[in-house]
């Protein structure tokens, strides 16, 4: 009985591991004699979604810049530094960008009452979206004291 088992059990295990000719040209057939198949159809439906139709080069700060212009964060900033300075009695502080929220802080000569502060954080701040829509814009005006 023990070798009967034994014997039903490698067999169970050559069946396992048989390389069926049959069905291994079904999985392979991009290959031919060891040479990947190529094919420049664009119009094929299987790679519609690629990397290349879907994203543009702007998306990712990690692809190369091939039109000679810095891709940085550096206008952003200084249109929000234009905002800041076009209001009157406001000068323009730190601004910080971290992937879509923005952190403007305005500096404003004089003491201000907490309504006044309020009022002109919230003018600022509608300006602000209304120059840079494509962030989370939070907006702080202190007092200058220098």
């Amino acid at each position: 009985m023990k070798k009967l088992s034994v014997c039903l059990l490698m067999l169970a295990f050559m069946a396992g591991c048989a390389n069926n000719q049959a069905t291994e040209s079904e999985y392979d057939h991009e290959s031919r004699d060891g040479v990947s198949f190529i094919n420049n159809d664009l119009d094929r439906t299987e790679d519609n979604d690629t990397l290349d139709r879907t994203f543009s080069g702007d998306q990712n700060p990690n692809f190369i810049n091939f039109d000679g212009k810095r891709l940085d964060n550096q206008d952003d900033i200084n249109q929000a530094r234009k905002v800041v300075a076009a209001h009157e009695g406001l000068r323009p502080g730190a601004v910080w960008i971290n992937g879509e929220d923005m952190w403007v802080t305005a500096y404003r000569k004089g003491d201000m009452t907490h309504q006044e502060k309020l009022e002109a954080q919230a003018q600022l701040h509608k300006d602000l979206i209304r120059a840079l829509p494509t962030y989370h814009i939070e907006v702080k005006i202190q007092e200058d004291r220098t």
